[in-house]
This record gives C-alpha cells, structure tokens and sequence, in this order.
C-alpha cells in the first residue's frame, strides 16, 4: 500500500472511531434522559444525577453554616466601687461580651463547692460590686463549652438564665447563678478577685441600675429590670415578605426539585411541594412548614452525632442551626438569628430561634419564635420557618420614657421591661417597651 494511501485510512479509522464515540455518547445520553419507573416514573437517570450534585452542594452550603457559632442576646452590668454601668444591645458575639466572657469562662470552668440559697441573697450580691450576665433564655450546660470558649466543666450548673460574679476580700471569686427554673446557686471558682476589681475599675459607659433598688414606684416590676440612663439608639426597621420571588431558591436550598410535578397550589395560596416521604408548605404569610423522615448522612436533615442515634443537645442544637441558617441565608437582611429555647424528652427535641437586629430581640406579637426546628434521632422531622427580611433604618424614633413605661407594666407583677422590636406583620417596625 502506496503511503498516501495508508494515511487516508488512517484518517478514515480516526474518523470511524470519532464517530462511534459520538453515537455511544448520544445513546447513553438519550438512555440517562427516558423516564424511569415506578415511584421515580416523573424522573430519569439524568435529572437523578443532577439532583445528585445538588445536594452534595446544599451540604457543603449546610456544613458552611454549621461552623457558624451559636449566638444569644445578653446584657451585662458592671458595678464597681463608685459606679454601676450597663449596656443592653449586645449579643454573645459582640467585642464587649467576648472581653467579659472570659471571667465567667473560667468562673464555670472552675466552679465547685455549690450552695442552694434564696433569691434575697442573690439580689443583695447583684447590688454590690460584680460583674453580671442576663441572657434572655437558659443556657443549656452542654452550650458554655463553645459559647465561652472553654473545656466542657467538670461541676458547675446545669443551666444558666443570670449570673454573677462578686469578687471577695483576700480570696477568689464567688460565682452567683440563677437556673432556667428559678433556683439560685453559689460556687466557688479559680477567678482571681483582685484581677476582677481591676477589670471592673476600668469600665466606662452608661450609668444603670436594677428595678429593685429604685423604690416603692418600681416594687411591681421584675427586680432585674435594667434601668439605662441612655439607653442605646436604635432605628426602625422595614419588613418584607421574603417568599414572593424567593421560593426557587427557598426550594433548592431545602433539599427540594423546584420543577418536580409532584408540586401544586392549595385554594388557600399555599404552595405544597413533595419529594419522596417529604414535604414543604409554603404559605402565603412568608411562612415555611416541612414534615420529614428519615434522613441520609449527607443530606440537610441529618445530625451528626458522636453517639450513633443519640445526638447531644449542643449537636442537636449546631444541626438546627445550620439547617436553618442555610434555608434564611440572604433572607433576614440586617437581622440575625440566635437560639431562643431548647428542650428534649424522649428522644425527642425541639429547637426555637428568635431574631435580633443590632442586639435588640425581634418579638412576633402573636408569641411564635421565627423558627422551630424538631429533631428526632438522628433526623430533622420538622421544622417551621418565617421567611421575613428585615432592614434597618437610620432613624432612631424616641422610646416613651422608662417611668411611664413602668408605670403602665405595674398592672402586670414581676414584669420585665426590655426594648424589643414587634412585628404584627406590618411593614414598619419601631422599639418599644415590651413587658415579659
């Protein structure tokens, strides 16, 4: 054979070859895009594979918002030998609470020797010089390793609603805790007094002081009500429905084909979507309900856990978290979420998050959190979702002053007044005086 001609069939068997590649391509192409049967009849290999990387991509969004840290409003009093100094716009994660939350990381970490006593003696320490912690809800134990930046405590209490440190004369720290069910304890701890008296001494800021030392007019208020002498500027905020023009994207997020046919309209407006033996309701009002099984380890739904079906409180805790950070991210605007309440019985817990926007809580005037995670095993079985976007405004609209604030809380015994947001679902919200 002539080389010409040997190259010419060369190419023709290049081609050949290049042309067969091309017909198992398209047929396995066409093969992956025919409908399936049985259950999974409205779908093909194709979309499954698809669906596939989705969700390998939601986990990797979810395991980025699963290091987010746990967040809770607090406000924190200083008292020292000529002042007594508050600041009530604060969250876990502000500079100031980092700096103070180091006395009461070691103050639990070190704690032992604990003593029941009364409220009147928690009360007399809270008046003398101290440096005190009031966070909105309990701590769970299982939460003060990460929050505080501490090794999980030996001892120390189980819950934490309020605490104290008071420092003593030639001798370390007393530790003054009031629990989520309203005892009162005192511990021992390593924290240095002279080193407390020094941190104390060196605060500036605003002057406050507790209900319970300012007479017969306040005696009806909670004793723990903070009185600022200025409180802490805040601006309105605008709110929005996040749905409307959202739901893809809510969709995909949720683990959840936006184009499935198993999707339709409800007379009431709400959207229902279903996949497998799951379901996500989108209601009209911005709110998002989902009932669910089991879950595969990679999915949203699933919680890791150290013990196998037996996820701790803090493990069930980040997993809600970072479930329902993934599902709001780029919804809540200049709002923030942090956890509000977490209980557990039988297997079973539940999780709630509430909002705050520059360290002011966000209420709901019909007393809902903003959202309600359930987990049962090692699985998220439900879960229920405003879908609000806020955005802060420059204003700052005058707060009525605190004396006629207390004056109409009096009707209510042992109220606590804060400055909150309230969202009755209109599209303005300004701080007020709310009585809890």
């Amino acid at each position: 054979m002539s080389a010409p001609a040997g190259r010419r069939a060369a190419r023709i068997d290049r081609a050949q070859n290049l042309a067969i590649v091309l017909l198992t391509l398209s047929s396995v192409f066409l093969f992956a895009s025919l409908p399936l049967f049985g259950p999974l009849s409205d779908q093909s290999l194709l979309t499954l594979a698809q669906e596939r990387l989705r969700r390998e991509s939601v986990a990797v969004e979810t395991a980025s918002a699963s290091a987010a840290r746990l967040a809770f409003p607090v406000r924190m009093v200083y008292t020292n030998d000529f002042a007594r100094l508050g600041a009530d716009a604060l969250t876990t994660l502000s500079d100031e609470f980092e700096r103070a939350g180091t006395y009461l990381g070691e103050a639990i970490g070190s704690a032992s020797e604990p003593v029941e006593i009364s409220e009147n003696v928690f009360l007399a320490a809270l008046g003398g010089e101290g440096l005190s912690f009031d966070f909105t809800t309990a701590l769970p134990s299982e939460i003060f390793p990460e929050l505080l930046g501490i090794d999980p405590p030996d001892a120390g209490p189980a819950d934490l609603r309020r605490a104290l440190l008071s420092p003593l004369d030639g001798a370390d720290a007393f530790l003054y805790v009031q629990s989520g069910a309203g005892r009162y304890y005192r511990y021992s701890t390593a924290v240095s007094s002279s080193a407390l008296i020094d941190f104390l001494s060196s605060q500036s800021g605003i002057s406050a002081e507790f209900a319970f030392r300012l007479g017969a007019a306040y005696s009806r208020l909670s004793p723990y009500t903070l009185v600022l002498s200025d409180p802490a500027p805040r601006g309105t905020l605008n709110a929005a429905n996040a749905l409307p023009g959202g739901e893809e994207t809510l969709l995909r997020r949720a683990g959840f084909n936006a184009h499935t046919e198993s999707r339709f309209v409800e007379s009431s407006g709400t959207v229902i979507v279903r996949e497998a033996s799951s379901a996500l309701y989108l209601r009209p009002d911005g709110t998002v309900d989902y009932q669910g099984g089991d879950a595969a380890p990679d999915s949203l739904y699933f919680v890791p856990a150290a013990e196998p079906g037996a996820p701790s409180l803090a493990e069930s805790a980040a997993a809600a978290q970072a479930l329902v950070a993934a599902l709001s991210q780029d919804f809540l605007g200049d709002a923030a979420l942090y956890l509000s309440d977490i209980r557990a019985e039988e297997g079973r817990c539940e999780v709630s998050f509430d909002l705050m926007a520059n360290g002011t809580p966000i209420r709901f005037s019909d007393g809902s959190h903003a959202a309600v995670v359930t987990v049962e095993g090692q699985c998220v079985t439900a879960f229920t979702l405003k879908a609000r976007r806020y955005t802060l405004n420059d204003d700052a609209p005058l707060l009525l002053p605190f004396a006629q604030a207390a004056a109409i809380a009096s009707v209510w015994e042992g109220a606590e007044l804060i400055v909150a947001y309230v969202d009755a679902g209109g599209e303005t919200l300004a701080p007020v005086w709310i009585a809890e």
